[in-house]
């Protein structure tokens, strides 16, 4: 079974005697790591001196499988921990946050740690937080897919109204992809028909992808959608089409609806904006949504390539790839 090095702050945990408080939370986790037969390191004495860090702190970590940090105000401030998280990415190990209180991450752990997916013990509460721990450090999935997608700690009114928005964006795409799927966009007469199909395309993907994004409690500050919104209204003015500018109108009453719900909490659960991790980067390779940009990106490129290089040869073929 995995072998755990804990990581964490004395000042959270340890009591005047030097030993673990009973009934804290680092107490709970231990008891719920024997149970699960998962051994585990910690340092209960405390430790002073580089030589004693780097022989014992330096040993255990290279010898365990996953380092377990408990997040909190004081163990974002210790360099102790710092050197340990440190330590752990030299050495290629796996690191479980858990983020134990609403404290964020110090900029210096933010650095290693932003891109690591975590476990929120405030909201998840301690008996799923448990669970999910032991599930990780058991083998288990190492993305939590239940809770990020699953919305178990996001309003029930913003998972309906986020639902919905994927819903009706699948919906609406699926129209999109049958009224252009036979043009040929790619001959010159009509080439104005294939960006006018490209840029409704973009705006619904483009807006799935950030649904997803705020499924799954991603950085979100809605700056992404409304350039959407201004890149799909521009290109509605330069081609001077009306459904494309509806399009836009549609996607700025829709995105507002969104961004509302999304400030509004529930009874016992933070709005879905105060649940977001302020350290997460708009880009992580983690983020599989990231491959409906990729595909848009893609796309765009065969478009234009094919458009300037003179490509009509080869319309039969692609066209069907476009729309």
């Amino acid at each position: 079974m995995a072998r755990v090095f804990i990581s964490y702050s004395k000042k959270d945990y340890i009591g005047d005697d030097g030993k673990v408080v009973p009934g804290c939370d680092l107490d709970k986790i231990i008891s719920a790591l024997s149970s699960a037969g998962i051994s585990y390191w910690i340092d209960r004495e405390g430790l002073d001196g580089g030589v004693t860090f780097a022989t014992v702190i330096s040993r255990n970590i290279k010898e365990c499988d996953t380092v377990l940090f408990l997040s909190t105000v004081n163990a974002n401030a210790s360099p102790w921990t710092l050197r340990e998280i440190s330590t752990a990415v030299d050495f290629g190990k796996k690191i479980l946050p858990v983020r134990m209180d609403g404290g964020e991450y110090s900029p210096s752990v933010a650095l290693y740690l932003s891109p690591v997916q975590y476990i929120d013990w405030r909201e998840m509460g301690q008996e799923e937080s448990l669970r999910r721990i032991v599930r990780r450090l058991s083998g288990g999935p190492t993305a939590d897919d239940s809770y990020l997608l699953g919305g178990k700690s996001i309003p029930w009114h913003t998972v309906l109204t986020l639902d919905a928005a994927l819903i009706v964006l699948t919906v609406v795409y699926a129209i999109l992809t049958y009224q252009f799927l036979w043009a040929a966009t790619l001959r010159s007469t009509e080439i104005m028909g294939g960006f006018v199909g490209y840029v409704c395309e973009f705006g619904v993907l483009s807006s799935i992808y950030y649904v997803f994004r705020l499924k799954r409690l991603r950085k979100s500050t809605f700056a992404f959608p409304a350039l959407v919104t201004f890149l799909v209204f521009l290109a509605g003015l330069l081609l001077e089409d009306t459904s494309v500018l509806i399009g836009a109108a549609m996607l700025v009453v829709g995105w507002s609806a969104i961004a509302v719900d999304c400030a509004i909490p529930s009874k016992g659960k933070r709005s879905l904006l105060r649940q977001m991790d302020p350290a997460q980067t708009l880009l992580s390779r983690s983020d599989p949504e990231n491959l409906l940009l990729i595909y848009l990106l893609v796309k765009a490129l065969i478009i234009v390539l094919a458009h300037y290089l003179d490509l009509s040869a080869t319309n039969t073929l692609i066209s069907p790839f476009l729309f």
